[in-house]
């Protein structure tokens, strides 16, 4: 069950309600409601706990409402959906932002893993949409937004079942795009590059979970560079990210992909590579152009 905390302001017709998943303090959607709010938004925050947003609400006045969301539980989905709802009348636009790493060489990639970042990734986000749009196409406006990834243009090393759940997400908002045009609701599919987020630190608790490898050891420095691949420096802060992001998606008729974002333009080219000089670029980037002297265990 959703735990709702809000102020006592109600929403105005002219301000757009926005849903945010994922607003976990040091993350992208943490930036995105402070955001959406400055713009004018009245903003649904949400994230699994209360207390990982640490008082967002208090950093402006139009974050007027705090849920407890876990987007892999569909009782908790519904609860914060229709809460929101019951407070503010509507959703105009729902921001598809929580989302889970998944570093692993495929060989050995636990099969829970790869189903965890498939239900947070691509599962919630479409069943969020699925609550939502009711009232959306009732009304014939709406926005859905749903936060991608360039790994989902090109698939590298190391993080083929993340790159294949963004890349699972961006074909279904592509088919919901068209789909939803006789009712007046835009997709927007948002492709972060490398941007400065807590993303590391989440992903290296479940990476420290996982058992040794069996064959892949010798390249165990390579797979942990890949997981804080998009902290290095010259990275997009997830201020900037979001400030570029929300003007864009709040315009009357927002793009269908939006890259933002160091390296973001690069790395969406490298799809068009011809496929050797992509794998040629991905092995020398992660050391796969032999096998490392040293032995595994």
């Amino acid at each position: 069950m959703a735990v709702l905390s809000s102020s006592s302001r109600g929403s105005s017709e002219q301000q757009e309600v926005v849903l945010i998943t994922g607003c976990t303090k040091g993350g992208l959607g943490h930036a995105l409601a402070l955001a959406f709010a400055k713009s004018g938004c009245i903003v649904v925050a949400t994230a699994r706990s209360l207390a990982s947003m640490e008082d967002i609400d208090k950093a402006h006045p139009n974050i007027q409402t705090l849920l407890q969301l876990d987007v892999a539980s569909a009782e908790s989905r519904d609860a914060a959906v229709a809460a929101a709802l019951q407070r503010h009348g509507r959703i105009d636009i729902l921001v598809n932002n929580a989302g889970m790493h998944c570093i692993a060489p495929i060989a050995e990639l636990p099969l829970s893993l790869l189903q965890n970042a498939f239900t947070t990734n691509v599962f919630a986000p479409i069943c969020l949409i699925q609550a939502v749009l009711p009232q959306m196409i009732a009304r014939r406006a709406g926005k859905i937004v749903n936060i991608g990834s360039v790994a989902g243009y090109s698939s590298g090393p190391w993080a083929g079942g993340y790159s294949a759940s963004k890349a699972a997400l961006h074909a279904l908002s592509d088919s919901l795009r068209v789909e939803l045009t006789p009712f007046g609701v835009d997709v927007v599919v948002v492709a972060p590059g490398a941007i400065k987020s807590n993303i590391e630190v989440n992903a290296a608790q479940v990476y420290n979970g996982l058992p040794k490898w069996k064959f892949y050891q010798p390249w165990e420095q390579f797979i942990k560079k890949r997981m804080s691949y998009s902290q290095q420096a010259g990275s997009t802060s997830s201020e900037e990210f979001a400030e570029k992001t929300v003007k864009e998606v709040l315009r009357k008729n927002p793009p269908h992909y939006l890259a933002v974002g160091y390296l973001s333009t690069k790395l969406t080219l490298l799809y068009y590579l011809p496929v050797f000089l992509r794998d040629f670029v991905y092995r020398r980037m992660f050391g796969l152009k032999e096998v490392p002297s040293s032995k595994s265990d």
